[in-house]
């Protein structure tokens, strides 16, 4: 258990992580990766070196309060159990310039040092036929109201106006079954989902499947996915690409075919890189009280992944819209204290490197084939919490006894499955309106709005 301290023994830091610092998440994030990503001594008597900064803004993202209450009563109750802190008193003023000198790179680098650990630890225990399934979808996130995030994250507008408060977003690359966010973008609301998409597909590895709805099914993305040595799973518009040329699959089924998409010319002038043709296999399926829809994947081996398989992996892609509520709410996403493009950014990297940490606790509590998304991440993270005071005051000695409970207590949080319930929302049985005096017809038929049907 690498529980112990960092730097030289008495100093302030070693204190402070040796009897506090959000010890319960410290197996994670070890002084070992926050030591590869920023090596090199501090001051002797500094005490906002970057691991505490990190921590203190980890402290902010698991509480509701203000960000200066929180950083003085973090601060304030580490005292208490450390005197070597108590001459070392730190105000909010000189936490932000210590936050507003640490430059965008740490936090970056701690993400993806955590991110690759993770990986290289616990992928091949969420694979579906060998592949690593990822997600990808957008969600939007408000941010302070400010002069200066407002020019830079500009909302949307409509026929009443424009919202009050600057908006960015977020769309994120995750992994479906382990919870992880492998990556992401934070844009202005203007910048769409299609231009994230491609920017996010340069870390897709050989062997990743990617799902997503069907803003993603586009022939730019569907090449670079395939560019990149992985699949796609799609949910297809209606209507798009039925008038192409159709073989028929290996499986003999009538309504699943083959489609050989050719690039746009304009596409192949300016990405040349790509490939010019991608085959795809086409599946039409009907589910009680919806209508007809259909799926497009570069799965096209249809013995292999087969199209029961096939239709019922793709309803996986929800795990990522439970993600999003999590990240906004139980996460305090949407409680972000910045008033500064790179302070957002920076504690956008804090709050997902926090995801992603409370995720490898579901990881390591759970055996090989448990999945952390089926446990409960409030309940999660509510044992968190109630075990930093309980640590930062207990001997060394019995720190690993005392993380090996949370563990086991962790692993009891699994999420109650009821089947054949589901929650519609609200006007899921009207069209809706795309803009442009373009409508799209609902998946779900209005008939059966308010009925109660199963997921698949």
């Amino acid at each position: 258990m690498p529980y112990h301290s960092i730097g030289q023994p008495g100093s302030p830091t070693v204190d402070l992580f040796r009897k506090h610092g959000l010890t319960a998440l410290r197996k994670v994030l070890s002084p070992e990766v926050f030591e590869a990503v920023w090596p090199g001594p501090a001051h002797p008597n500094a005490v906002l070196v970057p691991s505490v900064v990190f921590w203190l803004m980890t402290a902010a993202a698991l509480n509701d309060g203000t960000l200066a209450a929180t950083v003085l009563t973090f601060w304030n109750s580490v005292a208490a159990v450390c005197p070597a802190l108590r001459m070392k008193s730190v105000t909010e003023e000189a936490f932000c310039m210590a936050r507003r000198a640490l430059p965008m790179r740490f936090f970056r680098a701690l993400f993806n040092a955590l991110v690759q650990r993770q990986f290289n630890t616990h992928a091949h225990r969420w694979l579906w036929h060998g592949k690593n399934l990822l997600g990808i979808d957008g969600t939007l996130v408000t941010l302070p109201p400010d002069k200066q995030l407002l020019q830079s994250y500009r909302p949307a507008s409509n026929q009443r106006g424009a919202c009050k408060h600057p908006q960015a977003l977020l769309v994120g690359l995750v992994g479906l079954w382990s919870g992880l966010c492998c990556a992401f973008v934070l844009v202005p609301p203007a910048q769409a989902e299609q231009w994230c998409a491609c920017w996010l597909s340069r870390y897709l590895c050989f062997g990743d499947l990617l799902l997503g709805d069907r803003n993603f099914a586009f022939y730019e993305m569907m090449a670079r996915v395939v560019r990149r040595g992985a699949d796609f799973l799609f949910r297809l518009p209606a209507g798009r690409f039925h008038k192409l040329p159709r073989r028929a699959t290996n499986s003999g089924r009538t309504d699943e075919w083959l489609v050989d998409l050719k690039l746009p010319a304009a596409l192949r002038k300016r990405c040349p890189h790509l490939p010019a043709v991608v085959t795809v296999r086409i599946l039409e399926y009907h589910l009680p009280g919806y209508r007809v829809s259909w799926l497009i994947t570069s799965l096209t081996d249809a013995r292999t992944y087969s199209y029961d398989e096939v239709v019922g992996l793709y309803h996986q892609r929800w795990n990522q819209e439970t993600m999003h509520r999590e990240w906004k709410y139980t996460l305090q996403l949407s409680n972000l204290r910045s008033h500064s493009v790179q302070g957002i950014c920076k504690e956008v990297f804090v709050q997902l490197t926090l995801n992603n940490t409370v995720r490898a606790l579901q990881a390591e509590a759970l055996p090989l084939d448990g999945k952390p998304l089926r446990l409960k991440f409030l309940d999660t993270k509510r044992l968190v919490v109630a075990a930093i005071p309980t640590m930062a005051q207990a001997p060394i000695q019995q720190l690993p006894v005392i993380y090996a409970h949370l563990l086991r207590k962790i692993a009891t949080l699994v999420i109650d499955v009821r089947p054949g319930r589901s929650y519609p929302r609200r006007g899921d049985g009207k069209p809706k309106n795309k803009g442009g005096g373009r409508m799209v017809q609902p998946a779900r038929l209005p008939n059966a709005a308010g009925a109660t049907l199963g997921h698949v």
